[in-house]
């Protein structure tokens, strides 16, 4: 608790003499390094001070021999420093300051020699102590290499997966909004109230894909919007596609496709949709798909469908890739008519000629 009588808080980093976290890691690094070089100089020191012991033992020998030399060749006693050395000839492969140290015991000098071991002793751990110190700051600026490195491509995969998913919620969205449209336009039901005078509104050429209110909308529909578009048409000539078997029903298009070979198909407008009925003879039964073309373009009903400028585009389409990759249908052989399209429809395309 503090005087007042709070608890007492020591914000670190607040006050002046507080050290920086760059700092207070350096300092713990140093004196890691320091701990560490002298542990290594003491073992250094341990191998010196062996050798020194040996060296010392065998100098004392030659001492000793010396003056029993001395003793019984009287003549001998005087000899210059230059033969004393020789003599006393230090080992070459001591290395300074240990060498030098040695020297100085050899020549009666021992005060300078605990001066020496302890600058050599001094020099050998300050020299320890930096490169030791190196060897940290090398290996913290690596782990921090590679840390940046790992944040950035961690950072790297989160953008991606970010984008992908970004990407994925648009679709789904798209999706969604595709099968909202698709349910309003298969339940909606805006049939047209009729005249004063009795008689039925005629269908516009975009009329929202809506289900057709009657059969004289679809053809009043098909007269204003897809002659002129050369549906049902030959994609090259004014000739009538074999295909085309104009407002027949479900039931007749199965009539007629009944007893054709598998991949025989027609092509019929709908009742239910501004569109067409592909009506397709599969190995058991008849399959009937619903071909949308109330906004200027041609596509089956459904999610994710591709789109085609001309009716004849979809139908050339599907002769060589599959309305759907399970069943796999072709629509390969035109079923042709087995009467001539009503008059009504014969009228409309010698117009459009």
């Amino acid at each position: 608790m503090g005087a007042d009588g709070e608890p007492w808080v020591w914000v670190m980093g607040e006050h002046e003499d507080d050290k920086t976290i760059e700092q207070i890691l350096e300092d713990e690094a140093r004196e890691a390094a320091r701990l560490q070089a002298q542990k290594e100089t003491l073992q250094i020191r341990i191998s010196v001070e062996a050798e020194w012991d040996k060296y010392l033992e065998e100098n004392r020998k030659n001492i000793e021999k010396m003056e029993i030399g001395q003793s019984s060749q009287p003549e001998d006693i005087y000899c210059s420093a230059d033969e004393l050395k020789q003599m006393v000839a230090l080992p070459n492969n001591i290395p300074h300051p240990k060498r030098d140290a040695l020297q100085e015991i050899s020549f009666n000098k021992p005060h300078n020699v605990l001066q020496r071991v302890a600058q050599w002793e001094k020099r050998v751990m300050e020299e320890k102590t930096s490169e030791i110190f190196k060897r940290i700051q090398k290996r913290k600026q690596e782990a921090v290499k590679e840390a940046e490195e790992a944040e950035s491509k961690q950072e790297q995969l989160w953008r991606e997966q970010h984008k992908k998913a970004k990407e994925a919620e648009l679709q789904i969205r798209e999706i969604a909004r595709r099968a909202r449209e698709e349910h309003r336009r298969s339940v909606q039901d805006m049939n047209l109230p009729p005249k004063p005078n009795g008689t039925i509104h005629k269908a516009e050429p975009n009329f929202g894909g809506s289900k057709p209110p009657s059969k004289d909308a679809i053809v009043e529909w098909f007269r204003t919007s897809q002659i002129g578009r050369r549906a049902g048409l030959e994609p090259n000539s004014n000739v009538i596609a074999p295909w085309f078997h104009g407002l027949i029903t479900r039931h007749e298009a199965e009539a007629l496709l009944n007893n054709q070979p598998v991949g025989s198909f027609l092509v019929r407008l709908s009742e239910r949709i501004w569109g067409y009925a592909i009506s397709y003879r599969d190995i058991d039964r008849c399959k009937h798909y619903l071909v949308d073309a109330s906004n200027g373009h041609y596509q089956f009903l459904g999610t994710n469908q591709i789109s085609h400028n001309t009716l004849g585009d979809l139908i050339n389409y599907h002769g060589a890739k599959p309305i759907t990759a399970v069943g796999g249908e072709l629509l390969g052989h035109p079923c042709n008519r087995s009467e001539p399209l009503p008059a009504l429809f014969q009228s409309l395309f010698i117009r459009a000629r």
